[in-house]
């Protein structure tokens, strides 16, 4: 319990090391650089990086607050006159998770994923990005067998 409540404490608390100078995008880029990935800033401005033959990409918001999104979109292309199917399968996980969202795009044409955390310093970010990528996985994959069930 007093693990859990000095995480919270520390959510609340300035990064111990995140330079003042360096904005909230350069300390992911750095982050991720640091982990072995090679990150871009896409033409939207959003980080991008490519894990295990997929892009994701991160939405770091506004630099006032910790949170960062790692998006897995554009999973799964939506076959023509399946659009309830998937939107279905997207509901039921979206409720089952704990974690991450899974959502038809508003075109009807892609499946996309997405991991929300907060970090409080160097060390978070890097656990919560390693543990969004395993996350946004099992995604993909239950995604795929709650297909199966609600197809057959």
């Amino acid at each position: 319990m007093k693990r859990f409540a000095a995480y919270i404490k520390n959510l609340f608390t300035p990064p111990k090391k995140q330079p003042p100078a360096m904005t909230k995008k350069e300390f992911l880029l750095s982050v991720l650089e640091s982990m072995g990935r090679r990150p871009q800033i896409d033409e939207d401005g959003d980080v991008c990086f490519a894990y295990q033959l997929k892009k994701f990409w991160c939405i770091v918001g506004n630099e006032e607050d910790r949170h960062i999104t790692v998006l897995l979109p554009q999973f799964w292309e939506v076959e023509e006159n399946e659009e309830a199917l998937n939107m279905a399968i997207c509901n039921r996980m979206t409720r089952q998770l704990r974690f991450g969202k899974v959502y038809v795009e508003h075109t009807l044409k892609h499946v996309s994923a997405a991991c929300n955390f907060y970090y409080s310093d160097e060390e978070s970010l890097r656990e919560n990005i390693e543990h969004s990528l395993n996350i946004l996985r099992e995604i993909r994959t239950a995604y795929f067998a709650t297909k199966r069930e609600l197809a057959s």
